[in-house]
């Protein structure tokens, strides 16, 4: 009997034991994650009773507020988006059923209030919460450009301060209203899945703009030149089958530099193997492919570049049968976001050096202090400044004569350096089209990447012109 009873007496004893340790979990380890879960109607009539902070643009537009209003008496907060469309997916929504996204999401503490430098007597004598304002470095009139290039397509387009990795524009088309997100999200039109962010989230083969990269891994070996020569006979023989060029073209002896005025794949098919893939997969990585861009929106919004597929490992790798000739024109398994491609146009714009791209540029409490200010973070140096003024001066090149004329602003007296790219799809009348450039050339101010998917055109054709008018809106906003 007293050997039942002590079996009882273990048994709920370790019962109460565990209980307390799940409870602790719960409470301790799991409170911020079920606190933020959108079906936590505790916190959620607790977000109604927050003045939560704006989030405004660069040039001082308001993209998102709160507006107060009375419920059985009770005065509550509702979220307001003034300007619709505008950079949707960037600055994300706050809603009751789907919970936060975006720049919403990433700054709630700030925008809740919850940081804490207000003044305590202050704080106490408010009768709600108020949070401070956000503001980015998206500016609205280079996001207008992108929204408006983009309009009636399906694609993608980022721009950023090369210097300090101030992002000035995303743009993901489809888009979606965020105000129709607070009031009636089951209404949105699902069609071409608006709340992918395709400018973080999308992934697509690169095309010729990766020849961006392979140039750098070439100049910067030491063993190839801006003028060193080639004979083009029109193919390359690779293990995976020969490699030909846009329209069976044949160039015959040339540069490096026409190579990459003209996207010679021949050239930079024969590039990629006398690298091999050690030393391109080592200038993949020192431009950020691998590891996620560390910029200041929600972890699952923001892809890794590098290898498509199951596996998901960054190319060139030792997988057996791997054809370096096919990624150093960007094809094989390459998949890369557009912000990626901007990184990539963004470290040669500034000299060689990679910058962090940012979305936050300050926050600033109801008081005027301001609370956080974004300080330039580099990644890195991917290339000396010798390889990063050689590759301007080919970048120059592609759309003063090459497959980029489209790109160009000299009508406005700016010089542009940039790359064209067209990657093919299992349809051979179907095209992703690319370009990724910066201006003014000489001195950089904006880096931009657009990409435009299942058109018949060529990147030069349907990206560079966006592209364009986003360079050219950004110059002129300064």
């Amino acid at each position: 009997m007293n050997r039942s009873i002590r079996r009882l007496y273990l048994t709920l004893a370790g019962g109460f034991c565990l209980l307390v340790v799940m409870l602790g979990w719960w409470q301790v380890v799991a409170a911020d994650s079920l606190k933020a879960h959108s079906d936590n109607l505790q916190t959620r009539q607790a977000d109604r009773l927050i003045d939560r902070g704006r989030i405004l643009s660069a040039d001082g537009k308001v993209l998102a507020a709160s507006r107060a209003r009375r419920i059985k008496g009770q005065r509550v907060f509702e979220r307001l988006y003034p300007q619709g469309t505008v950079a949707a997916n960037a600055v994300g929504y706050v809603s009751d059923s789907r919970g936060k996204t975006g720049v919403e999401s990433v700054y709630n503490r700030y925008l809740t209030g919850s940081f804490g430098t207000e003044p305590l007597l202050q704080r106490l004598n408010l009768k709600e919460k108020r949070g401070a304002d956000v503001v980015l470095g998206i500016d609205t009139r280079v996001q207008a450009a992108a929204e408006q290039g983009l309009a009636g397509k399906v694609g993608a387009a980022v721009a950023f301060d090369p210097r300090t990795g101030q992002v000035l524009a995303m743009a993901s088309s489809p888009t979606f209203d965020l105000q129709q997100a607070v009031t009636n999200f089951d209404a949105i039109p699902t069609a071409g899945s608006p709340f992918i962010n395709r400018a973080t989230q999308g992934l697509y083969p690169p095309g010729s703009t990766f020849k961006v990269v392979t140039a750098t891994g070439a100049l910067e070996s030491g063993e190839f030149t801006p003028e060193s020569h080639f004979n083009d006979t029109g193919s390359y023989s690779t293990p995976g089958g020969p490699i030909r060029n846009f329209g069976g073209e044949k160039f015959g002896d040339h540069t490096l530099t026409t190579a990459l005025t003209n996207s010679i794949n021949t050239t930079f098919a024969t590039i990629g193997d006398a690298l091999g893939p050690e030393r391109l997969g080592a200038t993949m990585t020192a431009f950020g492919f691998g590891t996620r861009p560390p910029i200041d929106l929600p972890d699952d919004s923001v892809l890794v570049s590098g290898r498509r597929g199951p596996r998901g490992r960054i190319l060139p790798n030792d997988q057996e049968g791997e054809d370096t000739a096919r990624i150093a024109i960007g094809q094989e398994q390459l998949a890369v976001t557009p912000l990626q491609m901007a990184m990539v146009a963004g470290a040669v714009a500034n000299r060689g050096v990679l910058m962090a791209p940012q979305m936050m540029k300050s926050i600033v409490d109801r008081g005027g202090s301001v609370v956080k200010r974004a300080t330039p973070k580099e990644m890195g140096r991917v290339m000396s400044e010798t390889t990063a003024s050689q590759l301007t001066a080919m970048m120059e090149n592609v759309v003063r004569e090459g497959t980029g004329t489209a790109a160009a602003l000299s009508s406005a007296g700016v010089t542009v350096a940039g790359k064209t790219g067209t990657a093919e799809s299992s349809d051979p009348t179907r095209n992703k089209g690319w370009f990724i450039g910066f201006a003014p050339a000489e001195a950089p101010v904006v880096a931009v990447a657009v990409v435009i998917e299942d058109t018949s055109l060529t990147g030069g054709v349907v990206a560079a012109p966006i592209a364009a008018s986003i360079m050219r809106a950004a110059i002129e906003a300064r």
